[in-house]
C-alpha cells in the first residue's frame, strides 16, 4: 500500500511540473520565421450583412481589396454565404466594386460603381447587376482606414437592366479588416 501511494504522489508531482513547465505568456506562433504572416488576410473576420429579397444574408467570408493600378484607385468589398450545408458547389455572394475610388463618401450605382449579386446553385452561376441611374440606390463608404466599413442598397437585375427576376438588397452593412 505504501510503495501505491509514492507511486501516485510521484505521478501527480510529475504531471505538476508537466503542467507547469508547458504554460507560457503569449500565445502560440507556429510561424514566427516567416515574413509577412502579419499581412495574411482572414475572410473569417469582419462583418458583412445584408437582406435579400426579405431574407437576412450573412457572409461566412468576407474580402476588401483597395488597390491603386495606373494611377486609379479602386475598392472592392465583397460577402460569401455558404449554403446551409457548406456545399461549395452552391451559396450567394454580394459584391460592391467602386472604380475611381476617392476616400469615405456616398458613391451612387452608375458607370464606374458596380454591385453584383451572384447566385451559385450545383456549380452554375446567375449573376445580377445593380441597375443604374437611380439615385436611392447607394454604396456609402464610412470608414476605410484599419477596418473598411459602410452600408450599401440596390436592386439587381440580369444585366443590371428590366423588370425580370429582380431582386431587392437592403439594409446591407459591412465592417472588415484591411
Amino acid at each position: 500500500m505504501k510503495k501505491i501511494l509514492q507511486l501516485a504522489v510521484l505521478c501527480a508531482g510529475i504531471g505538476l511540473f508537466a503542467v507547469s513547465s508547458s504554460s507560457c505568456s503569449s500565445q502560440y506562433d507556429a510561424t514566427p520565421q516567416v515574413p509577412g504572416r502579419d499581412t495574411i488576410k482572414n475572410p473569417l473576420r469582419g462583418t458583412f450583412t445584408a437582406v435579400v429579397d426579405g431574407e437576412t444574408f450573412v457572409a461566412n467570408s468576407k474580402y476588401v481589396n483597395d488597390a491603386t493600378v495606373n494611377g486609379v484607385r479602386t475598392l472592392m468589398v465583397s460577402g460569401v454565404m455558404d449554403s446551409k450545408a457548406k456545399d461549395p458547389k452552391n451559396n450567394k455572394a454580394i459584391s460592391m466594386t467602386i472604380t475611381n475610388y476617392m476616400g469615405p463618401g456616398t458613391y451612387p450605382i452608375q458607370m464606374g460603381t458596380v454591385g453584383l449579386y451572384a447566385v451559385q446553385s450545383d456549380g452554375t452561376y446567375t449573376n445580377f447587376l445593380a441597375k443604374t441611374g437611380d439615385e436611392t440606390f447607394v454604396v456609402t463608404i464610412t470608414k476605410d482606414q484599419g477596418d473598411v466599413e459602410g452600408t450599401f442598397n440596390f436592386v439587381v437585375a440580369p444585366g443590371g437592366m428590366g423588370t425580370a427576376d429582380n431582386h431587392t438588397i437592403s439594409s446591407g452593412t459591412f465592417s472588415i479588416p484591411k
